[in-house]
């Protein structure tokens, strides 16, 4: 698990340094996807992440 946060986080990363992303929705989205690889459901990820 600690892993998979781990790879989320270093995923965001590069998104942000392209301009893809801002750091504010890089942090937003690997939030979210880390409380889904919890299980916790996409709907209440999202707005938790939010």
């Amino acid at each position: 698990m600690l892993a998979t946060i781990a790879g989320i986080s270093l995923a965001a990363v590069p998104l942000v340094l392209q301009g893809h992303k801002t750091w504010a929705d890089g942090g937003s989205d690997a939030a979210e996807f880390v409380f889904q690889a919890l299980e916790i459901e996409p709907e209440e990820a999202r707005r938790i992440a939010n």
